[in-house]
């Protein structure tokens, strides 16, 4: 007769936060705020993505950042930029704007197709590395 091993707690450990949950969920594509807030609640996930660019970072008008559940870390991305140095810029902005050191990068390199870029990555990394607890480079092939 085998004895059932002792459940372990997966943690997840970025910047000195502890997370449970490994998943990552976006805020964009729901119909309604009250539908995103569901289905963040109903993921399980700790975090959530936030593009930056589409969204009213001085709080002068309603958005789904009203709607985020505040136990929810913020994950900005760079999302809409179109060059290293614009998705730099965008990226300063939200670690001021969203108080974090979190941010996942990303550089468009196709306007029809909306496909990251991965040449232009390298002028990323040795700006941000030591300015930021998550670093995330997204491209096509992801």
């Amino acid at each position: 007769m085998s004895t059932a091993a002792p459940a372990q707690t997966d943690r997840f450990e970025i910047g000195g936060r502890v997370f449970t949950s490994r998943l990552i969920i976006g805020t964009g594509k729901y119909r309604t705020f009250a539908e995103m807030k569901a289905a963040h609640r109903a993921s399980g996930a700790e975090m959530a993505t936030v593009a930056v660019r589409r969204v009213p970072l001085d709080r002068s008008s309603e958005s789904f950042l009203d709607y985020l559940d505040p136990s929810l870390q913020i994950l900005p991305n760079t999302a809409g930029c179109y060059t290293a140095e614009e998705a730099i810029r965008t990226a300063r902005l939200a670690r001021e704007a969203l108080e974090t050191d979190l941010l996942k990068l990303e550089v468009i390199g196709d306007q029809t197709t909306l496909f990251r870029i991965t040449n232009k990555r390298s002028k990323l990394p040795a700006f941000w590395l030591k300015k930021v607890s998550l670093f995330c480079l997204t491209s096509a092939t992801i």
